[in-house]
């Protein structure tokens, strides 16, 4: 009864942040996380190093709501994760060394974005408001916003990058330069698209009006919607133009 007792009163003596930090919420192929295998389900704790195969994906939810989606041959560190909820003390600080990661902030990110940090070779990033973002490293590093606003800092300085925003930095001294998703070499390109279909949720803490817009942004126009909104604009413009082909306008 005592060593039972003497149990109870350590295990209600751990720190927070001896809990668990998240959920393996699905997963194709392998995942490891330091020596030990990964299953769908297992909850894993930090700070811990989780590594994917290839041909393999894993969608990590994090007990503050964060999902990341981590590509085929994918290295990512969770150095802290703290999430003590309001008022607490939050911290969330990761670090991608290879592949490729998307990540759909949560709530240390909405109520603490001083506390969120997302590191690779060449910058660091933070939050500027809730964000869904991409990282593709093949040296040099591929970042791309689909939702929110992120601060790129490294020894150059620092940037904001705003939703839409597909970026390339060369090194952590380099400037982060615009680039169109089209530039992209092939290989990173592909791990973009492979994140940019994951299933995944909206930034917590992210407005409605923002994360709609962020969807319809992702998903391509139908082609006969895209027809009849052509043909509107035409129609559009030309019932504004005279008989001379002049435009009019109405006082």
């Amino acid at each position: 009864m005592a060593r039972i007792l003497m149990a109870a009163l350590l295990a209600l003596a751990l720190p927070p942040a001896a809990s668990a930090t998240g959920v393996v919420e699905s997963l194709r192929g392998t995942a490891m996380a330091g020596q030990g295998a990964l299953a769908q389900g297992e909850r894993f704790v930090a700070p811990a190093s989780i590594r994917t195969g290839a041909g393999s994906q894993a969608v990590l939810k994090f007990d503050d709501g964060m999902q990341m989606v981590l590509d085929e041959n994918t290295v990512v560190r969770i150095l802290q994760f703290r999430h003590a909820g309001k008022g607490g003390e939050d911290r969330a600080v990761f670090e991608l060394l290879f592949g490729a990661a998307r990540v759909v902030t949560g709530r240390i990110a909405a109520d603490s974005p001083g506390q969120f940090f997302f590191q690779m070779p060449q910058t660091r990033l933070m939050v500027e408001r809730p964000a869904d973002f991409s990282v593709v490293l093949v040296n040099p590093a591929y970042i791309a916003v689909h939702a929110g606003s992120l601060i790129s800092s490294n020894a150059w300085g620092t940037t904001t990058l705003g939703t839409g925003s597909t970026t390339v930095v060369a090194a952590s001294a380099a400037a982060p330069a615009a680039i169109a998703p089209s530039a992209m070499p092939q290989t990173a390109a592909a791990s973009m698209k492979t994140l940019q279909t994951a299933s995944v949720g909206v930034p917590a803490g992210a407005s409605a009006a923002g994360a709609a817009a962020a969807a319809a942004a992702d998903v391509p126009m139908p082609p006969i919607l895209a027809t009849v909104v052509t043909l509107g604009i035409i129609a559009a413009v030309l019932a504004g133009l005279d008989g001379n082909g002049t435009a009019t306008t109405q006082h």
